[in-house]
C-alpha cells in the first residue's frame, strides 16, 4: 500500500478516510504508472478543476512525501497552464507557495530545466491565430524538462479528462503518449483518473480504445 496522507480526512469523517484509502488502494495499485506519475496527475487534475483546498494540500503533501522537489511542482503548474487556463495556473501557483510555507518545504530556486525549441502538440483548428497560439503555448509547455516525456504526456491526458474533452485534441495527445509509453501504461494512466471522477474516466477509456483500435 502506497503511503498517502489521510489524517486531515480522519479529523472530519473517519468513514470518508476509510473510503479514500480503499479507493487509493485500487488506483495506486495500477502497475503501469509510477507513484510520482500518479501524484502529478492528481495534482494537475486539481489545477484544471480549480480544486485548491484540502485535496490540493494533501496532494502537495504526498508529492513531498514521495520526494518530488518543489521546483518540479512549479514545473507541473507551468506545464498544465495552457490546458487548465493561465488564471487557474496562477491561482495554483499562489496556493502551492502557501502550502509549501505551511509544510516547511525547501523552496530554494533550482534550474528550471526549460528546453529550447519544443514543437509542442498541434491539432487542426480553422482559425490561423488560434493555430499559432496553440503551437506557441503548447511548445512552451512541452519544454518543461523537469518533467519526463511520460509525465508530460500523462498529465496532458489528465487535463483533457478533467475538461471532459475527448475530441481530436485528446486523440492527438493519446498518439503522443504512445510514443513514450506502451498501450498498457497509457491505459493505466487513464484508469487512474477514476478516483478523480468515474464518469469522465469511463468516457476517456472508451475514447482511448477508439484510438488504440485505429492505431
Amino acid at each position: 500500500m502506497v503511503d498517502l496522507p489521510s489524517g486531515p480526512l480522519a479529523e472530519v469523517d473517519l468513514e470518508f478516510q476509510k473510503m479514500a484509502l480503499e479507493t487509493g488502494g485500487l488506483t495506486f495499485d495500477l502497475a503501469g504508472t509510477t507513484v510520482r506519475e500518479k501524484l502529478l496527475q492528481a495534482t494537475a487534475h486539481d489545477i484544471c478543476r480549480g480544486h485548491l483546498g484540502l485535496a490540493f494540500t494533501m496532494h502537495i503533501t504526498a508529492l513531498n512525501m514521495h520526494g518530488v522537489p518543489y521546483a518540479d511542482m512549479l514545473a507541473l503548474i507551468r506545464f498544465v497552464a495552457p490546458y487548465a487556463g493561465y488564471p487557474a495556473a496562477a491561482d495554483a501557483l499562489g496556493r502551492v507557495a502557501q502550502v509549501a510555507a505551511e509544510l516547511g518545504l525547501d523552496t530554494t530556486p533550482e534550474p528550471s530545466g526549460v528546453a529550447e525549441g519544443s514543437p509542442g502538440v498541434a491539432w487542426p483548428v480553422s482559425d490561423p491565430w488560434m493555430a499559432e497560439f496553440l503551437a506557441s503555448r503548447t511548445g512552451r509547455a512541452w519544454s518543461e524538462e523537469r518533467l519526463s516525456a511520460r509525465e508530460r504526456a500523462f498529465v496532458a491526458l489528465t487535463s483533457h479528462i478533467a475538461r471532459s474533452s475527448f475530441g481530436e485534441s485528446f486523440h492527438r495527445h493519446v498518439t503522443l503518449a504512445l510514443r513514450v509509453a506502451g498501450p498498457g501504461d497509457v491505459r493505466d494512466a487513464v484508469r487512474f483518473t477514476a478516483e478523480l471522477g468515474v464518469t469522465d474516466a469511463a468516457a476517456a477509456l472508451e475514447a482511448l480504445e477508439e484510438v488504440l483500435a485505429a492505431a
